[in-house]
């Protein structure tokens, strides 16, 4: 655009100079043309740009992390003439960088025409984030008058953690100590502590029917006793204030969700904590809790306010739990030392997250905690830790 306002201004000088040198109409009309010119232009553009427009397709998009996909913008042009190019100013996940980034849309339309633009996009972090069209800019013919105008267009982003496998290793033991579940699927009027409204992913086998033909309503037999209580997971989140913080939060919420997702699909009940000082831990005992976890999963925020892990650690009653699931990246010693103590009374997993990839220097296969070396993050690294401990066993 420069270069041509650049041409521009070279003619309207020889306009200038060719009229000062011949007095006559035709160099006059010549003159006035090229500076109406701009005139003209600005107002046909201002015009213009109040008859385009531009939205997202979708209202909001769910996606996997660290998969590419598309989606459309749709542009329209209202007006009687056509609009070469139309630009568009754009917040979305890029497909190169994996991340947030500006980016922008060149479309030319006819008059009264539409269009739709696909737009490749890829986030590498599970997360909520905000897709947004944030201005459109309108030029004229010529190129040498641009003006545009600011859009409010959002739409929600939300991406997905993994779901990782796991090695059946939740009752291979290191202590005597018996993790065998209460029965969640238990009818037995006299076991259950209450009833609550139907939720999604309620199994209904657990529907209390004549209190549901009463109240006309779906309710759901409740068990909350502390008995139910078998596994708590533990995870140092911490503040993740860079690139490298938000790949361990996400692979520290992936390793606990493997861990619930196989202590569930075994019966065990749990508790996750990630520390939030002002946050009640989550309990997994059905299909509805595990949905509700998952969806808490996706947006943890990653400026999370948490407390000590260790001071976490020593807080956990290990009267009501068989096992003890500890997702840190850290080998200090006071954890170490914790793990260790909490062996004597409960089972341990010490799932350390090495996300470097490097070996160890020192071995800690033969503690009296099970010890996860998760190396790397690749979906394989969780499942050959605990392929490992099952090795070792055998």
């Amino acid at each position: 655009m420069f270069r041509n306002r650049i041409v521009y201004a070279l003619i309207l000088a020889a306009c200038i100079a060719f009229s000062m040198s011949y007095t006559s109409k035709v160099t006059a009309v010549l003159l006035f043309t090229v500076l109406l010119y701009p005139v003209l232009a600005l107002v046909l553009t201002v015009w213009q740009l109040f008859r385009v427009g531009a939205s997202f397709s979708a209202e909001r998009v769910t996606m996997m992390k660290d998969t590419a996909f598309e989606t459309a913008v749709r542009v329209s042009n209202r007006f009687i003439f056509p609009v070469v190019p139309l630009e568009l100013r754009l917040t979305v996940p890029d497909e190169d960088e994996a991340f947030m980034a500006d980016k922008r849309l060149f479309v030319s339309l006819p008059p009264f025409g539409e269009a739709e633009i696909p737009v490749r996009c890829k986030h590498k972090f599970r997360g909520s984030f905000m897709a947004a069209i944030d201005r459109i800019y309108v030029v004229d013919p010529l190129r040498i008058i641009r003006v545009s105008k600011k859009l409010s267009e959002k739409m929600p982003m939300t991406f997905l953690p993994r779901k990782l496998n796991i090695e059946d290793i939740l009752f291979r033991s290191a202590v005597e100590q018996s993790v065998a579940p209460k029965r969640l699927n238990s009818t037995d009027k006299d076991e259950f502590s209450h009833v609550r409204e139907y939720r999604d992913g309620d199994i209904f086998q657990m529907v209390h029917w004549k209190l549901t033909a009463k109240q006309d309503e779906l309710m759901i037999k409740q068990f909350d006793s502390v008995n139910d209580l078998r596994a708590v997971v533990m995870c140092d989140y911490r503040q993740q204030n860079d690139e490298i913080g938000m790949t361990r939060a996400d692979m520290m919420i992936e390793t606990a969700l493997a861990f619930v997702r196989t202590a569930l699909d075994k019966g065990v009940h749990s508790t996750v904590s990630f520390g939030d000082v002002n946050a009640e831990p989550s309990f997994v005992n059905d299909e509805g809790s595990w949905s509700r976890f998952y969806d808490l999963a996706c947006v943890i925020p990653p400026d999370l306010e948490t407390e000590d892990f260790v001071k976490a650690i020593d807080k956990v009653d290990k009267s009501t739990a068989a096992i003890l699931i500890l997702i840190t990246d850290s080998l200090s010693e006071e954890l170490i030392k914790r793990a260790r103590n909490a062996a004597q009374q409960v089972t341990v997993f010490y799932a350390y997250l090495n996300l470097s990839g490097e070996p160890l220097e020192e071995d800690f296969s033969d503690e009296r905690f099970l010890f996860l070396n998760i190396l790397g993050t690749d979906e394989n690294a969780l499942k050959n830790a605990s392929a490992q401990i099952i090795n070792n066993a055998e």
